[in-house]
């Protein structure tokens, strides 16, 4: 009996062993790494935008005076001339006003008459010494007053006249009128403050879109750069314009600053119209001819699908410089490896990875360029078109989240 059970637990040692040692010893399943060549061709860098369609050159038209309105003679989209009526404001009260402006003309006008022929005869009286030097002297300053009062009731009378021609509200351009905000016998108040009565766009064939660039963008805005837009109206159609004005006054918003860019289109169709929003692209940068690979190239952390020893060789190996320096010493996180944004041009070194002659992921140290969004110009020691890059896995449930410890500051793909 003592032997066989010697026997049986012998057997169950040989079982157990075998089996640790398979488990020990089987192939692990090997990652399946998405890769992605190395391009040469184009890349425009863009900054997107929005913005408002309005006239080139667009007046709002007011009044100087108060009263009502008593007669419209145009209405919206009315093409007027410059100078051309195009309200009218009840003149009873301002016309009265002139005719007493006049009269009052007329009465200092006779009151300086009468005071020169008093000064007249003073002065002749004064020659035959019949009055004293004082007399003559009162009637030189009552003559001058009359003149003072001739010019004060003219000036009166050219102000009420002036205030009348107010009344009668005219084209200061020729255009076409894009807005209108009274009606007959609606009351303008023009007391405290002008108040706006018709927009008049000066020429709808010219227009220009009102963008807000974000004040990190605003440096590589530049005019004359060409800028696309399209807008709800149109959205299979992609206008065309050009960087006419960037404005140096900032606009705040709840502490964001932003910067008025003024885009010039041509709209010889008119299909464009005022206040239409504008979503607008403007091309700061294309360059031909140059390496890029997928902006995920350089976000993607491969140690986070690797076993932790192979990790951490991977990133302590690599083609040298900032990012994968050689020897001892922490390197700097892949995971913090990213892309420029679009309209943004890094200065710094970055990395992507590449799989060594061993299957294992390896860095090489690059410089990004301008980017697109989709795509990153890159340049580097033994980058080359065609070059096969990673930039993900086939299974990202896989990730051996200890062998990447700051993959949590970087993105998976």
């Amino acid at each position: 009996m003592k032997g066989k059970l010697w026997i049986w637990l012998g057997g169950i040692a040989i079982v157990a062993g075998g089996g640790a040692l398979y488990l020990l010893n089987r192939p692990k399943d090997a990652v399946k790494w998405r890769m992605a060549p190395v391009q040469r061709g184009s890349l425009k860098q863009r900054i997107s935008a929005s913005g408002t369609l309005s006239g080139l050159i667009q007046v709002t038209v007011g009044s100087q005076v108060s009263g009502t309105i008593s007669n419209l003679y145009v209405d919206y989209n009315s093409q007027v001339k410059k100078g051309q009526p195009i309200a009218q404001i009840d003149t009873t009260v301002y016309a009265a006003t002139v005719q007493d402006a006049k009269a009052n003309v007329g009465k200092a006008e006779t009151a300086l008459a009468d005071a020169r022929r008093q000064l007249a005869r003073a002065k002749r009286l004064f020659a035959d010494k019949l009055i004293a030097q004082a007399d003559l002297d009162a009637s030189q300053v009552t003559a001058d007053r009359a003149q003072d009062d001739v010019s004060s009731a003219k000036a009166t009378l050219a102000k009420a006249q002036a205030n009348l021609d107010y009344c009668t509200i005219t084209a200061p351009v020729a255009g076409v009128v894009v807005s209108r905000s009274i009606d007959v016998g609606q009351t303008v108040a023009a007391s405290f403050s002008t108040p706006n009565l018709f927009v008049i766009a000066q020429d709808l064939t010219k227009m220009k879109v009102e963008a807000s660039i974000d004040e990190a963008d605003i440096g590589q805005v530049k005019e004359g750069q060409p800028a696309l837009f399209t807008v709800d109206s149109y959205p299979e159609t992609q206008f065309h314009g050009r960087v006419n004005q960037v404005r140096l006054e900032p606009v705040i918003v709840q502490n964001v600053v932003n910067y008025k860019v003024v885009v010039q289109v041509a709209n010889d169709d008119l299909k464009l119209r005022p206040g239409m929003t504008a979503n607008v692209t403007i091309l700061t940068q294309v360059k031909e001819d140059v390496l890029k690979v997928p902006s995920a190239a350089l976000r993607f952390n491969p140690s986070a699908f690797m076993p932790a020893d192979d990790a951490g060789a991977a990133r302590t190996k690599g083609s040298g410089g900032e990012n994968g320096r050689t020897g001892p010493g922490p390197a700097r996180p892949t995971g913090q490896s990213r892309a420029a944004p679009p309209g943004m041009v890094a200065k710094r070194d970055d990395r992507v990875w590449i799989l060594g002659p061993d299957g294992k992921p390896k860095a090489v140290v690059v410089k990004v360029g301008i980017s697109d969004g989709q795509a990153t110009e890159i340049s580097g020691e033994g980058i080359v078109e065609g070059t096969q890059v990673l930039v993900g896995v086939e299974d990202p449930k896989r990730a051996n989240v200890s062998a990447a410890p700051l993959t949590g500051r970087g993105r998976l793909h």
